[in-house]
């Protein structure tokens, strides 16, 4: 249905452009024009033809105007947050930002002291963005976990989830009860 539309769009957008050329003709002050159109308009049989014509493009652009308004229920696909891995010839290689997490989880529990972790990933200019809130253990020192973890976390998902990473940023959020007291 979407070509017949095309078609008919081209085809009324063809007779507004020879109106209009013949409009800015009349307008310069060539008699033609008006000419053709008195000839046009002498006989019955070509006014009626004419009208005919004129009623067709009425409905025409009636039926534009209205399906123009219309609102299309067409069920959107869902496709869930992805980064693009890789871009080929044969096709493109996708991971989802959860899958994205668990590689994340995964490098996290190779840390001795993490409590808890929450994270969120976006995708910048020279790659991935990982955001991590953590709690740890009170009694480690947080400059060597968090560059630990920075480290750990950055080498795990560029080797495991193919995709360049560039900055792992980590929030301290809170220290954990140590388990000794």
């Amino acid at each position: 249905m979407a070509n017949v539309w095309r078609l008919v769009v081209f085809l009324y957008s063809l007779l507004l452009l020879a109106l209009s050329s013949i409009a800015i003709i009349a307008a310069i002050g060539r008699p033609e024009p008006i000419e053709y159109i008195n000839y046009a308009l002498s006989t019955p049989t070509n006014r009626i033809m004419l009208g005919l014509v004129a009623i067709i493009f009425f409905v025409i652009a009636l039926l534009s105007i209205i399906s123009s308004f219309k609102v299309e229920k067409s069920i959107p696909k869902l496709k869930p947050n992805s980064i693009t891995v890789q871009s080929t010839l044969v096709g493109q290689v996708s991971i989802t930002i959860p899958a994205i997490k668990v590689i994340i989880m995964k490098a996290i529990k190779t840390i001795e002291g993490v409590k808890e972790v929450k994270s969120s990933v976006s995708n910048g200019d020279k790659g991935l963005i990982i955001d991590l809130h953590i709690m740890i253990n009170p009694d480690l020192n947080v400059a060597e976990v968090t560059k630990n973890m920075q480290s750990v976390v950055k080498q795990y998902v560029e080797e495991f989830g193919g995709l360049t990473v560039d900055e792992v940023k980590i929030l301290v959020d809170d220290f954990g009860q140590n388990p000794s007291s």
